[in-house]
């Protein structure tokens, strides 16, 4: 199962494992997106909030990427995994970080404050003229190790103009998101009842989560 599957990406690959079934869950609209990109028989698309799903021991794996910390109550979100899982299953989940992201959560978190409240095509101005400043941030960090370093330079700067355009927009206007601690994390996998699991600081700014029921 994958939980928030936006246009389907991750589910095309996915796919190359040959597995028997997937089970794909977005709550939006664009799982007809996704549905349309991944024409698959072996496919069952589920329009579901994450913490509206009932499986019971049905899933070997669970995969979400970038959408945890997008759901207010993650709590039951990340129980649901857990009760999903068939024995020795395993949940494979990517959720910002707070650690390493210190300054860009104190400019973008008041900064969120007025952007939410902007009209989409005013918002996408500005995310041009953000995306701009940005080729000034990433030389600088070429040669002086400034905040997110690793991202701007491994991930921000290996992506297109119109990528990098979503992505700030993204960040901009989130009904909600939650900047994960470690301790966040540990404390949310063993309170839904995984006691193995591994948390991986990727390139210093967002957690990688792999558990096992």
């Amino acid at each position: 199962m994958e939980l928030g599957v936006g246009n389907g990406r991750v589910l095309r690959h996915l796919l190359k494992f040959k597995p028997k079934q997937i089970i794909a869950v977005d709550p939006a609209n664009s799982i007809k997106v996704a549905k349309e990109n991944n024409p698959s028989n072996k496919i069952d698309f589920l329009n579901l909030k994450a913490e509206e799903i009932n499986f019971k021991k049905k899933f070997d794996y669970v995969f979400s990427l970038g959408v945890i910390h997008h759901i207010p109550d993650h709590q039951i979100a990340c129980q649901k995994i857990y009760n999903s899982l068939k024995k020795k299953g395993k949940f494979i989940g990517w959720v910002y970080g707070s650690e390493g992201n210190e300054l860009y959560l104190l400019i973008f978190n008041n900064l969120r404050r007025i952007t939410i409240a902007l009209p989409d095509n005013v918002l996408r101005i500005i995310c041009h003229f953000l995306n701009l400043a940005c080729y000034l941030y990433i030389f600088l960090c070429k040669i002086m190790p400034l905040p997110m370093r690793n991202y701007m330079l491994k991930i921000f700067n290996k992506c297109s103009y119109k990528k990098r355009n979503l992505m700030i927009f993204d960040q901009l206007n989130p009904s909600y998101a939650k900047y994960f601690k470690k301790e966040d994390l540990e404390n949310l996998l063993q309170q839904s009842g995984f006691k193995k699991f591994e948390l991986i600081h990727r390139h210093k700014y967002s957690w990688t989560i792999i558990a096992e029921k």
